[in-house]
């Protein structure tokens, strides 16, 4: 009997073993099966970090034309040791290169961000941003500090108008940074109700940082270049605002950097400034946790000729061009004005206008009045037929509208002289009419 009992334990521990062994060499190759279809995760090596996800991946070409689109989602791991660059080809932010950059470029679905050439909102629908830009005390220290808050100009009814009036979705608000240091609490608690006011009437803020003499900087005219004092504040305001689906973040006004590696990486001192590149004060927003969608501008030109091998290294980043009198300039100039940008990456036209009491006569030297009107809305409909977000220079009297009483828009449509500041006449009745469709 004992002898029985020890053949059928035996026969027992022999079948298990086979059946272990057998699993083994089952389970071996089912799971590199489903490691190969990416349905099985691996812990990150200390070369990556979060994952960046992309609901649809595009192909860059250099000819300007419409990128293969892939409608399976792609993830790209965000390598940790990078040039500061997007490579070659990549909408969806494959990193190359040897220098630090973020940590941490995940984009949420629950923000605004960039697809392709295209921005879809939090619930993956097309967006495209319409609106104005407004200058106010947040970039006049004369202004703020006499006592002007922006709160009054600001109001309920003017972010209203904007939306329900004239169909805008944006304002562009610029911001200083020189302001901001010498009076932090006031600044940000005025900026706090300004963009919730804006917000609740429905419209996106693109808070855009002038950091120049006019803004209050202690440099005057010389230093028009990003400083590490700007690094300070994004990470500020960018931290401040970070959890805001309907803010996005202008980086820097219209740099003049000379050169394009000098556009993304600074470098050197001027007038005891230390300059940094774009490319630092993105990191410096991302190094917050902030995650919305950042914009930037060109150096000195203002045209985006040889950007390809200096993108921002980014996701969620659209870039930006500010035009005036050029709006009478062909497609295909305004075209070429964005280089291998164009149909690969969202496209901004963060200040644009006819604009003709300017104290800058070359801002409207070649929009003849006759053809005025004619300009404006070819430039629309360029802009709509590229896909172009936008805004218009900018919701104020006696640009787009005539008075913050009853915003009425401005019309070209009166007598006027190219660089007469006394002139009431724009291009608001233009605008108004394209975008609510009369």
């Amino acid at each position: 009997m004992k002898k029985l009992l020890r053949r059928v334990f035996s026969s027992i521990v022999i079948l298990l073993i086979m059946g272990i062994i057998a699993a083994i060499f089952i389970q071996l190759p089912l799971r590199q099966h489903i490691w190969n279809a990416g349905l099985l995760t691996q812990t990150p090596s200390a070369h990556y970090t979060s994952p960046i996800i992309v609901a649809h991946s595009t192909q860059q070409n250099e000819n300007n034309t419409s990128p293969t689109e892939s409608h399976t989602p792609t993830v790209t791991p965000s390598v940790s040791t990078h040039s500061g660059a997007i490579s070659k080809g990549s909408a969806s932010g494959t990193l190359s290169g040897t220098s630090s950059g973020p940590t941490n470029t995940t984009i949420p679905s629950t923000i605004p961000h960039a697809v392709g050439a295209h921005l879809v909102n939090a619930q993956g629908q097309p967006l495209v941003l319409h609106g104005a830009q407004i200058e106010s005390s947040f970039i006049n220290p004369t202004s703020w500090f006499s006592g002007n808050m922006p709160t009054t100009l600001f109001t309920e009814t003017l972010f209203i108008t904007m939306a329900q009036g004239w169909n805008m979705n944006a304002v562009r608000l610029p911001l200083s940074n020189w302001i901001y240091a010498r009076d932090s609490i006031n600044y940000v608690n005025q900026l706090d109700v300004v963009v919730q006011r804006a917000n609740a009437a429905g419209l996106y803020v693109i808070l855009d940082l002038h950091d120049n003499a006019k803004s209050g900087s202690p440099y005057g005219t010389n230093v028009p270049f990003p400083k590490t004092e700007d690094i300070t504040f994004w990470r500020t305001i960018a931290g401040h605002f970070q959890s805001n689906p309907m803010v996005m973040f202008d980086v820097f006004n219209e740099p003049q950097s000379n050169g394009w590696q000098a556009w993304l990486h600074g470098g050197g001192t001027v007038d005891g400034a230390t300059i940094v590149g774009m490319q630092d004060l993105v990191n410096a927003i991302r190094s917050v946790g902030a995650r919305q969608i950042v914009i930037v501008e060109p150096g000195l030109g203002a045209v985006w000729y040889g950007i390809t091998g200096y993108l921002i290294n980014d996701a969620n980043v659209m870039y930006s061009l500010h035009i005036y009198s050029g709006i009478a300039s062909s497609a295909q100039s305004l075209d070429n004005a964005w280089s291998s940008l164009l149909n690969h990456y969202p496209i901004f036209y963060g200040e644009w206008g006819a604009i003709v009491n300017t104290y800058t006569p070359v801002q409207c030297g070649t929009i003849p009045h006759a053809q005025a009107d004619q300009i404006v809305t070819n430039f629309l409909n360029y802009m709509a037929s590229r896909n172009a977000n936008w805004t218009a220079w900018e919701f104020t009297p006696y640009h787009l509208i005539q008075d913050y009483t009853t915003f009425t828009p401005t019309t070209l449509d009166i007598p006027w002289t190219c660089g007469d500041t006394t002139s009431h006449a724009g291009m608001g009745t233009i605008v108004r009419n394209f975008l609510t469709g009369k």
